[in-house]
């Protein structure tokens, strides 16, 4: 996808996880640091921690995933795993007013996605209480089986529109 259309593409697709009143009206947001291919989720992050609100980024350890809060962007290092996140910070646990932004490769209308194979947020979303946000190009979304194991966001997010809600 051409750099111009993908910032616009992505501009659009904030405007839509703004325009929802469980976004809006979320204290806490767990949200994925974009990288390459993803939908950019750092002016996201840059404007709700300009707003007060607390920003947590994954850090992934053995099988699991924890959210540790951040304060600014600056804070993140590559992962093995060639992501950003956290190198320490305080660690979210209390779920109640939280949205938890979810990248993929691939959602479908329900909500199931096709991840990056490690199941991290598959294992983090069976047992997570809050909001889930599904964030993905309009081409990125179609037809996509889903097993036992797959966990659905509760909405998805294109430039596009909003499906699943």
């Amino acid at each position: 996808m051409e750099n111009s259309v993908r910032k616009e593409y992505d501009k659009k697709i904030y405007n839509n996880l703004m325009e929802l009143d469980r976004v809006r009206e979320c204290d806490t947001f767990l949200v994925y640091a974009s990288s390459g291919i993803e939908v950019d989720t750092r002016r996201f992050i840059t404007e709700m921690l300009a707003k007060g609100r607390t920003v947590a980024v994954p850090k992934c350890e053995g099988r699991n995933m924890r959210f540790l809060a951040i304060s600014s962007l600056s804070e993140l290092t590559k992962s093995r795993f060639g992501v950003d996140e956290p190198a320490a910070g305080t660690e979210i646990s209390e779920f109640g007013s939280t949205a938890c932004i979810v990248p993929a490769l691939r959602f479908n209308e329900r909500g199931y996605r096709l991840g990056w194979g490690g199941g991290f947020y598959d294992r983090f979303l069976a047992g997570y209480p809050g909001y889930s946000v599904g964030i993905c190009y309009e081409q990125c979304c179609g037809e996509l089986p889903a097993d036992k194991y797959d966990v659905p966001v509760n909405i998805v997010i294109t430039e596009n529109g909003i499906y699943s809600e």
